[in-house]
């Protein structure tokens, strides 16, 4: 009980039912009164309107086909076009109309170019022709009158003399001269002088007349070996 004025309690409140519309004789009716309450429910939530519009915008589709701009650009393309057609017509009309300088009558009238020496010209340009083609057969099969092979050899003797000089003169301070790249300067001194047991250590125990005779041996064996002619044929063009 509430209480009214002066603290007398008022009368209780209207109740909009009684127990048979309040409680359900079974479940299956009390499932179908909730479903139906439910939807009632629902239904009042898609009816209630809003307090803000949330709407979409009003669509507006001359913003969007821009077609003032659309018929300025046709109306363009259609001037240019006549102007296009204008100018070709114009340009038909100057070339089927005859005149003197149209490019069939001075075809017509040109006059073919002469030579004197049109002829002699051609002949020495093929003989040039003939002549360089001969000189580059005649080098490409050309033997070369040095052979690389026996320069390489003579410069490992010279090698191999200097060394050998070089370490004899210093007999009393020994020094760590470096040999040449290959041993082939030695062996080919050896084959020159006529000895084949003359190797490093024999060179130091030499005395000063045998070197000397040594080397006047290995000189006149290379004087006597480039005075030979060379073998192959000399390229002359």
């Amino acid at each position: 009980l509430k209480a009214g004025e002066g603290g007398v309690p008022s009368a209780m409140e209207k109740l909009n039912g009684n127990i048979w519309n309040v409680s359900a004789c079974n479940r299956l009716v009390n499932e179908r009164n909730a479903d139906r309450r439910h939807e009632k429910h629902l239904r009042a939530l898609e009816a209630t309107k809003t307090m803000v519009d949330n709407s979409a915008p009003a669509d507006h589709p001359h913003l969007r086909t821009k077609s003032k701009t659309k018929k300025h650009q046709e109306d363009r393309s259609a001037q240019i076009q006549l102007e296009n057609r204008i100018l070709l017509q114009k340009m038909l009309s100057i070339d089927t109309k005859p005149s003197p300088v149209s490019g069939e009558t001075l075809l017509s009238q040109r006059v073919p170019s002469r030579s004197l020496h049109g002829e002699a010209q051609r002949r020495e340009l093929d003989r040039i022709t003939a002549a360089n083609q001969e000189m580059l057969r005649r080098l490409q099969n050309a033997r070369p009158s040095m052979e690389l092979q026996a320069l390489e050899e003579k410069e490992m003797d010279r090698q191999g003399l200097k060394y050998r000089i070089s370490q004899n003169s210093t007999r009393g301070r020994m020094m760590k001269l470096p040999m040449p790249e290959q041993s082939a300067g030695r062996l080919s001194l050896s084959k020159a002088t006529g000895s084949t047991k003359l190797l490093k250590d024999d060179w130091e125990h030499l005395s000063a007349y045998e070197l000397d005779r040594q080397l006047f041996d290995f000189e006149r064996v290379h004087s006597s070996s480039s005075q030979k002619p060379a073998i192959g044929p000399s390229v002359s063009c």
